[in-house]
């Protein structure tokens, strides 16, 4: 049996006299799709934000790959970790295919073969009419969608995606959750989402999270295997904002 990709045990993370994570013991595995919920300010955010190192836990022991996260050097976990966050700032003197070559240089694995991957996500998720876009330019549902494609082409072995409902239409999540059902199913990809409604990740979800003052007060299996039908043409009237 493969070790678990993350293990957490007596994880606190403090801020002043506010202790807005404080998780026992969870671990996260390869290849699952793992959904994390509950109401504002239950700690979502700050969990995805210790996973990725954005921010230091206080105390306690996180494992990365079997090693203590604090010893793996920042390159090595920036070029292993793809995140997606709640809020982004464009950047200003960029157009859309120059950024997404950008992030994919910035990862080893992809770095040699960026060209081909760029060509992938642009069929993928349908965005060749926005590559000469400045950043700058693009609606709020445009640049959270571009932002996507960048990390989902980034084939990092963890996507962290926050508030994956962000500025997405119904159709553009369910398109999303195709191409995410198949970066884990066939990729081997670990994903990490964090929503207000599990509801719409219910066809991709293996573990269901929630959390509420910064505790897991509860982790579910899904009660389905995941199944997806064929892939649906999507409905070209029905543009991200």
């Amino acid at each position: 049996m493969q070790s678990p990709l993350y293990e957490l045990n007596n994880v606190i993370f403090e801020s002043g006299n506010f202790r807005p994570l404080d998780v026992k013991k969870f671990e996260v595995h390869r290849g699952t799709v793992y959904s994390i919920s509950g109401k504002p300010g239950s700690g979502k955010t700050v969990f995805l934000d210790v996973l990725s190192r954005n921010l230091r836990h206080s105390s306690g022991e996180i494992k990365f790959e079997s090693k203590d996260i604090s010893q793996v050097s920042n390159s090595e976990l920036s070029d292993q970790i793809a995140f997606v966050r709640q809020i982004n700032k464009a950047p200003r003197w960029t157009t859309v295919e120059s950024y997404i070559l950008k992030v994919l240089d910035s990862y080893s694995h992809t770095r040699n073969e960026k060209k081909k991957r760029l060509a992938r996500i642009i069929n993928q998720m349908e965005i060749k009419h926005l590559l000469d876009r400045p950043m700058r330019k693009l609606t709020p549902g445009q640049l959270r969608w571009v932002i996507l494609s960048a990390m989902i082409a980034a084939d990092a072995k963890v996507l962290l995606i926050d508030e994956i409902e962000q500025h997405l239409s119904p159709d553009a999540i369910n398109n999303l959750v195709r191409i995410l059902y198949r970066k884990s199913n066939y990729d081997g990809i670990t994903v990490i989402i964090t929503t207000q409604n599990p509801e719409i990740l219910k066809k991709i979800v293996t573990i269901f999270i929630t959390m509420n003052s910064g505790r897991i007060t509860s982790v579910r299996s899904a009660k389905k295997p995941r199944k997806y039908n064929k892939r649906k043409k999507p409905n070209q009237n029905n543009k991200k904002d």
